[in-house]
């Protein structure tokens, strides 16, 4: 055992002695902090002329949450929030107003929720529309969500099985909403993303040369013809890639994670999820979330791990297995599946890139297999552990089966 253990960390030292992977570590911090931080730079122009730092305006707009942290989001807010809005004189951008920033913008929160809610298809609810906002609206804001869950879920193409499954989960959601600040969290649950896209990235330019690079080097033949060639050279090597992948996931994750909560606050992690998707069906907090989407980033790093290495082990170059890991994360960011075609959306879902992102996690539309109705959030990670478990043996024996030259 103490024999594989040296090999794993041979190996280690092998990728972490490159200069190139140094950087390449390096840069992928620094991007994460940036990331985060990057809103928080510039500033805001009212008339040609500076009206605060990004920095002001979040510290501003905390102190607004916080004056109305713990309230339940009723009726009464409602119409409290829609009677300032009423203060704001005609205007092309009224935001730029002084009226807005006095009496409005202390209940942007409020507004941005009842306007996800009260917008529809064929008409989109303004700022008009909330200054015109009655009591008996406000007081059935509720009743209007759900409603427009209820259309929403009976407009796909799911069974009737799955729909009274979102349905029930959506009616599980405890209301009225009590709120509170959340941008802490709604900043990592954004970012995560980009987190998740460096950390598998920089996993393949690491993971790559693993295997190809043996071949490139004619280092195989050696390798194949020693004593732990075939047997524990090879699963020493999966471990360093497997372990490797977990370890930039995991870290980039928590920088992201810690600076998100540093940058914008530590509050919110019991409000409930609906703060940020109003019309999200799950009953989850924001804690919760933020976990369930380092559980499916951690999971679909694995599987683009499981993915490079089988690359790895067939092609001659770890150029050309950095090629193509790069297409599988980036391509799928300029294409979309429709909701129309159930089969297309959720396959397209399960490819690492989409898994890491909050529309692929929290979505509305389930899977289901063999009769069974389950959540994306818990599909997502179970597909990715099970295809990272099957592409490992053939990522062995490909390697192990190499014919040398």
């Amino acid at each position: 055992m103490s024999s594989f253990w040296s090999l794993a960390g041979f190996e280690y030292k092998k990728i972490l002695r490159k200069r190139s992977v140094q950087v390449a570590l390096l840069l992928a911090v620094i991007v994460t902090a940036v990331s985060v931080g990057g809103t928080l730079l510039g500033s805001s122009y009212v008339d040609g002329e500076v009206y605060e730092s990004n920095y002001e305006a979040m510290v501003r707009d905390r102190a607004y949450a916080h004056a109305l942290t713990g309230r339940e989001l009723n009726g009464e807010l409602i119409m409290e929030a829609a009677n300032a809005y009423t203060q704001i004189p005609e205007s092309d951008k009224y935001q730029d107003t002084a009226e807005y920033q006095t009496f409005a913008r202390p209940y942007s929160g409020i507004y941005s929720i009842s306007r996800t809610v009260y917008n529809t298809e064929s008409r989109r609810f303004n700022m008009e529309d909330f200054q015109e906002l009655t009591e008996t609206q406000a007081n059935q804001l509720y009743e209007a969500r759900r409603d427009k869950q209820v259309r929403l879920v009976e407009a796909t193409n799911m069974s009737d099985k799955a729909k009274e499954k979102v349905l029930a989960l959506d009616a599980q959601i405890k209301t009225p909403f009590t709120f509170s600040y959340t941008d802490g969290y709604t900043r990592f649950f954004v970012i995560i993303y980009t987190f998740g896209l460096t950390a598998a990235f920089i996993m393949a330019i690491c993971v790559a040369p693993l295997f190809s690079g043996e071949y490139t080097t004619g280092a195989d033949q050696l390798i194949l013809a020693s004593k732990h060639g075939k047997n524990k050279l090879i699963g020493a090597k999966l471990f360093t890639g497997f372990s490797l992948a977990a370890a930039i996931c995991l870290a980039l994750t928590a920088v992201g994670y810690f600076l998100s909560l540093l940058f914008f606050g530590f509050d919110g992690a019991n409000a409930p999820l609906q703060l940020y998707m109003p019309m999200s069906p799950y009953p989850l907090t924001m804690g919760q979330t933020a976990l369930i989407l380092v559980f499916c980033t951690f999971f679909a790093c694995l599987m683009t791990a499981a993915i490079t290495m089988l690359l790895s082990a067939r092609l001659k170059s770890p150029f050309g297995v950095i090629i193509l890991v790069g297409l599988l994360l980036i391509v799928p960011m300029f294409i979309n599946a429709p909701e129309t075609n159930i089969t297309l959306y959720n396959l397209f879902h399960l490819l690492p890139t989409n898994m890491m992102a909050i529309w692929g996690a929290a979505a509305e539309i389930q899977y289901e297999l063999f009769g069974l109705v389950i959540r994306p959030y818990v599909f997502l990670p179970m597909f990715a552990a099970a295809i990272s478990t099957l592409l490992t043996p053939f990522a062995y024996r490909s390697f192990k089966n190499h014919q040398i030259v």
